[in-house]
């Protein structure tokens, strides 16, 4: 795959990614499996600055641009631009796996689940399904709310049956009002938008 071909696959990724966090989502469709009983009643998004450090497989670098496009676990391509601090670049090589930290937006749409589907839709976000093509390449995500604690103005959330809680803090009152709205058990749909490299390095 060349860095072109690479580039332009990302970008629209990347640019769905942004549109899908800041639009209102409507009501779940009727097809939807398991999900078609839920009134799903949306709110105003909330966003973090999260830092991330991951195994990934590097696809191309490119030093002259300062940038790299690897796929994550997820399976997820992106390309990303690397910092400036980042001095090591040209000693990364392609298609080879590396171990990269970068920045990136996580936003929490709250979608409250009502009605008598609303049982089924937390069973399904917990079962630790494996998310389809769509979601994977707009970083799209599903996550159960665990735990809120208004006197630290942070939210805690896990995705799949066990997996690891995340917890994020409000750092402004507005996000801190909104984080007033989200309750235990509510089910979040979420976006993630990475930004920049701050390190990479060989995989050991």
């Amino acid at each position: 795959m060349t860095m072109r071909s690479i580039k332009g696959v990302a970008s629209a990724a990347l640019t769905m990614a942004v549109l899908t966090a800041t639009a209102v989502i409507p009501g779940l469709p009727a097809s939807a499996p398991a999900m078609a009983q839920v009134v799903a009643v949306p709110r105003a998004g909330v966003s973090f600055v999260d830092t991330i450090t991951q195994r990934v497989k590097v696809e191309t670098v490119d030093p002259e641009d300062r940038t790299v496009a690897f796929t994550q676990p997820s399976g997820r391509l992106v390309v990303l631009p690397v910092s400036p601090s980042v001095t090591n670049l040209s000693g990364i090589q392609d298609e080879s796996t590396a171990t990269v930290t970068f920045t990136q937006i996580v936003t929490l749409l709250n979608l409250r689940q009502k009605g008598p589907g609303s049982k089924e839709a937390r069973r399904e976000a917990m079962s630790g399904k494996p998310p389809d093509a769509s979601e994977i390449e707009t970083g799209r995500f599903t996550l159960t709310v665990v735990g809120v604690d208004l006197p630290n103005n942070s939210v805690s959330v896990i995705q799949g049956n066990g997996g690891e809680v995340h917890a994020y803090r409000a750092d402004t009152i507005a996000k801190q009002d909104m984080l007033k709205k989200i309750k235990v058990g509510d089910v979040v749909i979420g976006q993630t938008t990475p930004l920049m490299v701050t390190a990479i390095a060989p995989a050991q």
